[in-house]
């Protein structure tokens, strides 16, 4: 997926590379998961140390413009530990196969031939209150431009209480941006949330409910709502009401410029 970000026009967009979409909570049922983080981090910084793009201190460099030549010498240099050198050697023909079909080869040197544009990807996993009992710290993978996602569903419980006062009081009080800041998980974006609950929710509350999570949501770097579009049928019911973003906006829950707010006052009465 690295070599593809930065060779194939069609993944030129691509800027972040996310390991694991929500592992399992309870960190006790993933283990290993925290060397799982490191080796895919520094796999995706070799790739590109492959490239030219973004080398970082400690990494062997690769002098030839042959990419059968580097490939050999970077998945069996004892700089890269067994599970990155093995990495490398799978991906090798991959490699190979998308330079072909887009004529780089053997010259493979892709931050010379842009002008030197390509930058690294930011390596992207679930910030570390995404698990408990004692998880890694993502953090710790870092090596170059990382960023960390939390998805915030209060429909599935744990959360709040399931009325909307109860709701209101958590999401104004939300301090994931910050806890997550604190050990090192910054910058922070929500990648999923919607405007679902566990009760009946009236009009007037899923437009406050919309307002109260962008405002909580904003505080890092953004937030993408889950998701765009769902089809209204007989099969899927009325689920768009609260899962679908254009539904949403059509309704009139969630503005038609996502930055704006119906009510930005909305949490002024919940904040401790």
């Amino acid at each position: 997926m690295t070599g593809m970000a930065h060779l194939d026009p069609m993944f030129k967009g691509a800027v972040s590379i996310q390991a694991v979409n929500e592992p399992i909570m309870d960190a006790t049922l993933t283990p290993g998961y925290g060397e799982f983080q490191k080796n895919f981090v520094l796999t995706v910084r070799a790739v590109e140390a492959l490239l030219g793009i973004g080398v970082h201190a400690g990494f062997p460099h690769f002098s030839s413009a042959n990419f059968t030549t580097v490939l050999i010498e970077a998945s069996t240099t004892d700089q890269f530990n067994p599970e990155v050198q093995d990495a490398l050697a799978a991906a090798g023909p991959i490699l190979l196969q998308i330079a072909a079909e887009f004529n780089i080869q053997p010259v493979f040197n892709v931050h010379a031939q842009d002008g030197g544009q390509r930058e690294p990807l930011t390596t992207n996993f679930m910030d570390i209150n995404w698990q408990f009992n004692d998880p890694p710290n993502p953090a710790d993978a870092t090596l170059g431009p990382q960023g960390y996602d939390n998805h915030l569903y209060y429909s599935f419980g744990g959360v709040a209480d399931p009325n909307p006062d109860a709701y209101l009081q958590s999401i104004c009080n939300l301090r994931r941006v910050e806890n997550d800041a604190a050990v090192g998980n910054s910058p922070l974006w929500f990648g999923e949330w919607a405007l679902s609950t566990q009760f009946d929710a009236s009009d007037d509350f899923l437009r406050d409910w919309a307002d109260a999570q962008k405002l909580a949501y904003s505080k890092g770097q953004g937030w993408i709502f889950w998701s765009f579009k769902i089809e209204i049928s007989p099969e899927a019911g009325d689920t768009a009401r609260q899962w679908s973003y254009t539904e949403g906006v059509k309704r009139g829950y969630l503005t038609r410029k996502p930055a704006e707010l119906h009510n930005p006052h909305v949490c002024d009465d919940f904040v401790e």
